[in-house]
């Protein structure tokens, strides 16, 4: 979901002098706005988010901003995994749950759409998980690079993920990445071995594609129209 910028575009970018005393180098890192410092640590990067949902990526902070349609996409799932671990309460899904899976690192943070973690794997003692969900969920939005989202997905597989599922709303369509394959899904996502009996079709994902305006709403509408017009005629 956030935006990654392109590593030739950071070597075409004109450079600015590189400051040469303590003093200067500080002020310097002052003036930078906390998307341009690549040397966040994870403690600076929550102080300057001010409660904002980020991701640090070797000490660059990505803001993530979600659009219509992710957030639609990302309730859509959660309300159903909520629904899902009410009846079996063998896990927790989470939105924007980030993860500190180098613990020895303060320079990267990633954050899932949604992390799916089972009762065994969760350690509710620590802020930030040290284990990649069981379950990891990324919605591709229109500015997303893809090459950048299957990295995430390798990198939670290596880390302890059974499963990824890489939506993409422009096509209608889920990427279901596991450690021996990938392929795309249209009809219906499951993973009997993480969440046995659980299933979503993937048209319910995308169903608010589908929806018109209410007839309720706009009969309700012309009504407001034809009471302010009989209102000035008077």
């Amino acid at each position: 979901m956030a935006t990654i910028i392109d590593a030739e575009m950071l070597s075409a970018a004109p450079t600015s002098p590189t400051p040469k005393n303590l003093q200067q180098r500080q002020s310097y890192k002052r003036d930078l706005r906390p998307e341009d410092r690549t040397d966040l640590t994870i403690e600076e990067a929550e102080r300057l988010a001010e409660g904002r949902p980020f991701e640090l990526i070797d000490g660059r902070m990505v803001f993530k901003m979600a659009d219509r349609k992710h957030s639609r996409i990302q309730r859509i799932l959660t309300i159903k995994l909520s629904a899902y671990f009410e009846k079996n309460p063998i896990g927790e899904a989470f939105p924007e749950f980030s993860l500190r899976l180098w613990p020895e690192d303060k320079h990267r943070l990633p954050t899932p759409d949604i992390a799916v973690f089972l009762n065994d794997n969760l350690h509710e003692e620590e802020k930030y998980e040290t284990r990649a969900p069981d379950l990891a969920i990324e919605i591709v939005s229109d500015d997303d690079r893809v090459s950048a989202v299957f990295a995430k997905a390798r990198m939670y597989l290596e880390k302890g993920s059974q499963n990824v599922w890489i939506i993409f709303p422009s096509e209608k369509r889920v990427v279901v990445v596991t450690a021996t394959e990938w392929r795309w899904e249209s009809n219906t996502l499951a993973c009997p071995e993480i969440l046995p009996g659980f299933s979503i079709k993937v048209a319910e994902i995308f169903s608010w594609l589908e929806r018109k305006p209410s007839p309720v709403k706009k009969a309700s509408a012309k009504a407001n129209v034809s009471a302010k017009s009989r209102s000035r005629r008077k």
